[in-house]
């Protein structure tokens, strides 16, 4: 996914570094939008006159992915205070002083990935980046950075993240164990113990578990990291229920041994775009659904096992193995499930698909 960039400015001297930034970002392919005061404003830059700085910089902090302020830290401080929310949704935050001498990393360090900004914008434009979270300056992993590069997701978020990176900040043992399936994702561990066998993994140390399988070990002390890059195809008949659908899709998990938190969409062919079972599924999973067009299907349908009469009735004659298939960019690599009048497959996002 392209991050959406702004630079905003306020004096003469900011926004001509602004427009300096915006070039050497535009030579890295990284596209942005600038906004400076009216009085200082070449054509192709948006304005704001006096008294609409706050009401500017607002719609910036809600629309933009990562907001850099050529400006002091106090004003930006200041400023976004009554917007700041959550680690998990707010933009990254960048301050620059107008002299491009040092640039901060202020908001979403990590998730919002203001900390990677800082440094790739020192390093193009000639700044210091400053860098202040503690597991960044004491040169190890941390637990939402890696959760975010595995697309992952793990529960009570605040909680286990303050007791994770503060142990890895603290130099604290933490022991982790990367599922084969994901291993290959992860190239950072700095701070943790790697281990490589759950049976053998002490119990006295928090154990953080990459995996999306339904087998974690039963105590206390394991934070499960679930990378959500599985795809559910589905099919059925006209009009299931949705209790129906819900309690394939569970028993489906279960003959896979996959944790239902997994699942990063669900895919089915376009004639189902109106069953509700479906979008209830989805919606109560808290996931996207896709739906594709039978011809879209047909070259992977060929892939499968199929029914003659699916094949006369919508098109082609696996759904849910096409469908996961085609959504995912990747083979289906379970065989069909069937429960009553519900169908369902599972494939891993590709690579091409997750970088998206």
């Amino acid at each position: 996914m392209d991050t959406k960039f702004a630079i905003i400015a306020l004096t003469k001297q900011g926004s001509a570094t602004a427009r300096k930034l915006q070039k050497v970002l535009q030579a890295k392919a990284i596209n942005s939008q600038i906004y400076v005061s009216q009085r200082y404003a070449q054509s192709v830059e948006i304005t704001f006159g006096k008294g609409e700085f706050q009401p500017t910089l607002h719609q910036l902090f809600t629309t933009y992915d990562c907001v850099i302020c050529i400006m002091a830290t106090g004003i930006v401080v200041r400023s976004i205070a009554p917007w700041v929310k959550d680690k998990r949704i707010d933009p990254a935050v960048i301050v620059m002083d107008e002299q491009a001498n040092h640039v901060i990393s202020l908001l979403s360090g990590h998730i919002g990935g203001a900390n990677e900004w800082a440094h790739l914008i020192g390093e193009a434009i000639g700044a210091d980046p400053v860098i202040t979270t503690a597991t960044d300056t004491e040169n190890v992993q941390a637990l939402d950075i890696l959760a975010k590069q595995l697309h992952a997701w793990y529960p009570n978020f605040k909680e286990n993240t303050k007791l994770i990176n503060g142990r890895l900040a603290a130099h604290e043992p933490v022991n982790i164990f990367i599922d084969s399936k994901f291993s290959g994702q992860v190239d950072n561990l700095r701070g943790f113990n790697l281990v490589n066998d759950l049976n053998q993994a002490p119990t006295d140390i928090p154990l953080v578990v990459v995996s999306d399988q339904d087998t974690l070990p039963k105590f206390s002390q394991v934070i499960p990291v679930i990378p959500q890059q599985n795809v559910l195809g589905v099919g059925c008949r006209k009009n299931v229920p949705n209790k129906m659908m819900q309690e394939a899709f569970f028993k489906f998990c279960q003959q896979q041994h996959l944790l239902w938190q997994s699942f990063a969409k669900v895919a089915s062919i376009d004639i189902k775009q109106h069953e509700g079972a479906i979008q209830y599924l989805a919606q109560t999973l808290g996931i996207p659904v896709e739906f594709y067009s039978a011809t879209a299907l047909q070259a992977a349908s060929k892939n499968y096992p199929g029914s003659t009469f699916v094949k006369k009735t919508v098109g082609v004659a696996s759904v849910a193995c096409a469908a996961a298939d085609v959504a995912s960019g990747r083979q289906t690599a379970s065989k069909r499930f069937v429960e009553q009048e519900v169908t369902m497959a599972v494939s891993q996002l590709s690579p091409a698909e997750l970088a998206k």
